[in-house]
Formats: C-alpha cells, structure tokens, sequence
C-alpha cells in the first residue's frame, strides 16, 4: 500500500488517478485542503509534480513572511533597508533599489526549488550506483606524434633548389611541440574495467541527495560568492529544515482527515 505523500501524488496527477489503485482522489485532496497554504503548495510541487511559476511564486512569498516573523531575516539586517527608509523613500520621489529589498522572496524561492529537487541525478536518489569501475592507467606512445613529442607544423619546398644526390627538391618543414603528450613522447590513458558489487554513489557520496551548488545559490540571490559565505549559506540548512517541518505538518494533518 502506498503512503499518504504517494496517494496526494497520484491523486493531484490526473494520468495517475487512472492507473494507480488508490482511495478515492476526491477524499485525498480533501484533506489536504486542512493544510496550510505553504504546505498545500509545497506537496502539490513535490508530490503531485505540480510546479507551476505562479504556485511557486507564492510559496516563495508565504515562506519569506514566515522567515521574517521571529526578526532573524529582517530586511534591515540583510539589505539595510528599513520600511521607515522605504515609506521615506517613497515620499521623496527616489526609487529603493528592489534587488536589495527582494533578497529574502529570492532566497526563500531558491530553498524552495532546492527541497523540491532534492534527489540525486547520478544514482536517483539510492545512494548506491550498479557495478563500479576500477581505474588503472597505462604508459603508451603517443598516436599524435609517435613518440616523437613533436608535429609538423608546415611544409614547403623550396624553389629552385634540389638534394645534391638528386632525389627530389628540398622541403623545408616548421615542428612545435605535441599537444597531446606535451613533447614528452608518451602519455597516461585510463583502462577501466567493471567490478562486482554495488558502489557508494560518488556524487551524492550515499546520501541520496543532490549536492549543494554554492555557485548556482550565489548567482540566485545576486550576491558575489563571498558575501553568499559569509552571509547565506549556513541559514539554507535551517530553512531546508523549516520545509521538512512543514512538510511533516501537512502530512500529520491529512493523516488525521483521513482517518475520520
């Protein structure tokens, strides 16, 4: 039997209302409907497959105003502009620089698409990979330049000149050094031969989850990647944290729906 986060799944999606035995659709999404808003949102984009730029657009707004209730994200703290500096602003006719103050709505969004897209692509979410490979590398000659560590450049004959034992004109040729092997004549190359046994996922390394991209995070919050380490990257933990709470919020609520 499958469990509740499943059946909300197959119930949100109408080709799966068709092909999977579950209890009645209607009854699911019902008791969903007993969740709360952030909740419901974050189940219909992770569960049901239903990411649409308008859901989560809201998802990223009713998170940012539940980051921001305890004080810790304040607008004041992380961009330095105030709403006492906005409504002045405001008064005076000047424009308050909205990268600044849509910092918290992009990184809510960002932990969003994070805790959505959370599963491994290596390994798909298993943590494990099939039969592993051992590498082992080999010395060989160079099949650019063999083993010489040098190519012709160019070649050209020279006009009106010719070997003294009559064999043909004289060829003037320009070498550089090989590419390949880096003048040296030989090079490295891998032989990879398949092992038995399953192997620890090397992307995820077991954990089954995609690995952080501090680059792409940076480049989402418009910071430099100093100031997303200095700044943002510890609070990404606690906000993923913050999505699994709600997440398990709005599975204990349709689990009690479901049982009356």
């Amino acid at each position: 039997m499958i469990d509740l986060k499943e059946q909300a799944g197959v119930a949100m999606n109408v080709r799966g209302q068709f092909s999977d035995p579950i209890a009645d659709p209607q009854v699911t999404l019902g008791a969903l409907a007993f969740a709360n808003d952030l909740g419901r949102l974050l189940w219909r984009m992770k569960y049901g497959q239903d990411v649409k730029r308008s859901g989560l657009n809201r998802a990223s707004l009713l998170l940012a105003k539940r980051m921001r209730e305890p004080g810790k994200f304040a607008r004041s703290k992380f961009t330095g502009v105030t709403r006492a500096a906005e409504k002045t602003a405001a008064l005076t006719g000047k424009k308050v620089e909205r990268l600044a103050t849509d910092i918290i709505e992009r990184f809510a969004r960002q932990a969003i698409v994070e805790w959505i897209a959370d599963v491994c692509i290596a390994c798909d979410g298993r943590g494990v990979s099939g039969r592993g490979k051992a590498v082992t590398h080999q010395r060989v000659v160079c099949a650019s330049c063999n083993g010489e560590g040098r190519v012709c450049r160019d070649e050209y004959r020279i006009p009106f000149a010719a070997r003294r034992d009559g064999s043909g004109p004289i060829v003037y040729r320009e070498f550089e050094r090989c590419e390949q092997c880096q003048g040296i004549g030989e090079h490295d190359v891998e032989i990879a031969s398949k092992i038995a046994g399953r192997q620890i996922c090397g992307v995820c390394r077991g954990t089954g989850r995609r690995p952080e991209d501090h680059v792409a995070r940076a480049r989402a919050l418009s910071v430099s990647l100093e100031q997303y380490h200095a700044r943002w990257k510890t609070h990404f933990h606690a906000v993923h944290a913050l999505l699994d709470e709600l997440d398990g919020a709005a599975h204990d609520t349709v689990r009690r729906r479901m049982q009356r």
